[in-house]
């Protein structure tokens, strides 16, 4: 393989558009062996690349006696294959997989291409084909690598065997059901393998990943689940059908539910605690109001003098995560961020025959404002949701620990944070919900619902959010209002003193609950 060349000569930029990243040579050994199970005749890899599973199987048969086909879309990639014409077994196709009439094949494996599939400018020819050929109704939204699976297990022959790289983000999505259901209720997932630090193993990876190990052999086995640590790891692996460290029945890994807080639970050994509830029977998590255009309805106190918009027009609001530096922010710490100059003003038009409103959206008209992708199904373009401020703000990407404000200024929000607003229920319990999501046990139960995209960067949607676990009424009613209060006056000026109190807290209710049970077990 010619990786590194590929890599030194072709610009990241391009690389990314085509969501190409490269299968480490030991990662694809453990794949390659897991397809020559049954010793198949022909092998598909839709996504070749520069060919690292091939080569695989060269260094297990050097006169292979399978036919290898491989797909590739794209042309530049295949003049760095180091693969001669003496290669007779070898048929590579330079074009689209997805558009692809194809059998079926004896093994399927793949790194696919890691991109949303509205990248994908051929989308709308290619979904209604792929969807009535499987009989599947796929979201339009979809990561184009669940496409190439699902397509792939069509063609997978009685017996044949696959192995996947996926994002694992797709566990826990909307788009990842119906690939879900079809690997459980089809009795196709064998085995799913989980890297724990990808960074290690994939460098090059824009998401954590992991492997997908099917056979289609209509027989309802237990689902093995592996956790790899090291590339180091990977060397002394030597049957990866043997090398696992939990099994989970499939009826336990439902469709319709999320699969990561159910697969990092086998691996942590921790337990979500007794009693708990879903975060959404307090209120609900909503995103932040979406302009279309942060950089025209943004603005800061220079500008908005310039445009002498009147306050009126105008609407306090958080427009960029950074701004928020603390776990409390209070009307003060808003002003200080005004005369500071920092953009914490949304445009937000009630009077629009004023003179200095027409004149700003003129501006934005000339620079094409209202010609971009949500501006242009508004009408008015300029118009944005109506919010109220948000007690609870919380971050929507993360490294490490998970961004949680409480929330005492009247300003609205961006995109940058999802915003918590409670019903009736939930309205007496905001504090005490904001100590538990300040807790260390607290962000590790709500981060079992999280997407990863690799480089330690997580991700959270407001579905997942509303989905978590926390202490229910009776839990929740444990911690003293009094006590509430100091964490919350703590956290404005010592975060770290904070997290201690709130892990206090929080173990408090967790051991006093374990007690309970054990207590309810002797009496048993």
């Amino acid at each position: 393989m010619h990786e590194s060349r590929y890599l030194l000569e072709t610009p990241v930029g391009y690389r990314r558009d085509h969501g190409q990243f490269f299968t480490p040579p030991k990662v694809a050994r453990l794949m390659v062996e897991w397809i020559l199970r049954n010793n198949p005749k022909t092998i598909l890899d839709p996504a070749f690349g520069l060919g690292v599973f091939y080569d695989e199987i060269l260094k297990v048969d050097p006169v292979p006696r399978i036919h290898f086909t491989g797909y590739e879309i794209d042309g530049q990639i295949l003049t760095y294959l180091n693969h001669g014409n003496n290669h007779s077994n070898l048929s590579i196709i330079n074009a689209d997989y997805l558009e692809a009439d194809l059998g079926s094949f004896d093994a399927i494996i793949c790194n696919p291409p890691y991109m949303r599939f509205q990248k994908f400018l051929n989308r709308h020819n290619v979904l209604p084909q792929i969807e009535k050929k499987i009989g599947i109704k796929l979201m339009g939204y979809s990561n184009i690598a669940s496409v190439f699976l699902i397509k792939a297990l069509k063609e997978l022959r009685e017996n044949g065997m696959l192995s996947f790289i996926m994002p694992f983000e797709f566990f826990n999505t909307g788009y990842g059901k119906e690939v879900k259901r079809t690997l459980v209720k089809e009795h196709l997932l064998k085995q799913i393998i989980v890297f724990s630090n990808e960074k290690d193993i994939f460098p090059d990876a824009t998401t954590t990943v992991c492997i997908l190990l099917c056979e289609k052999n209509d027989k309802e086995d237990v689902i093995k689940i592996t956790s790899i640590h090291s590339e180091h790891e990977i060397s002394k692996i030597t049957d990866i059908n043997d090398y696992y460290q939990n099994e989970i029945l499939p009826s336990a890994l439902p469709y319709k539910k999320k699969w990561t807080p159910i697969i990092s639970s086998l691996l942590s050994k921790k337990d979500v605690p007794s009693g708990f509830c879903r975060i959404s029977l307090y209120g609900a998590f909503m995103r932040g109001i979406a302009t279309g255009a942060n950089s025209f309805f943004a603005l800061n106190k220079r500008r908005i003098q310039e445009l002498k918009l009147s306050d009126r027009n105008i609407c306090r609001c958080i427009t960029k995560s950074p701004q928020i530096k603390k776990a409390v922010f209070t009307e003060e710490d808003f002003n200080t961020l005004y005369d500071n100059n920092y953009p914490v003003y949304c445009l937000d038009v009630k009077e629009h025959d004023s003179p200095e409103v027409v004149h700003y959206i003129q501006q934005g008209e000339k620079s094409g404002f209202q010609k971009r992708y949500l501006t242009k199904n508004r009408y008015p373009w300029y118009k944005i949701e109506h919010r109220q401020p948000a007690p609870i703000l919380f971050g929507v990407f993360s490294r490490g620990r998970l961004k949680i404000v409480r929330n005492y200024s009247s300003a609205i929000n961006f995109t940058c944070f999802h915003s918590f607003y409670p019903n009736l229920f939930g309205e007496k319990y905001i504090d005490k919900l904001f100590v538990y999501f300040l807790s260390d046990r607290g962000q590790e139960i709500i981060k079992m619902n999280k997407r990863s995209y690799g480089n330690a960067l997580d991700k959270l949607e407001p579905g997942d959010l509303n989905d978590c676990l926390c202490p229910n009424q009776e839990q929740l009613d444990m911690i003293a209002d009094w006590e509430a209060d100091q964490i919350i006056e703590i956290a404005k000026t010592e975060g770290k003193k904070a997290i201690m109190k709130s892990n206090q807290v929080i173990d408090r209710i967790i051991h006093s609950q374990r007690c309970v049970r054990q207590v309810a077990k002797q009496v048993g």
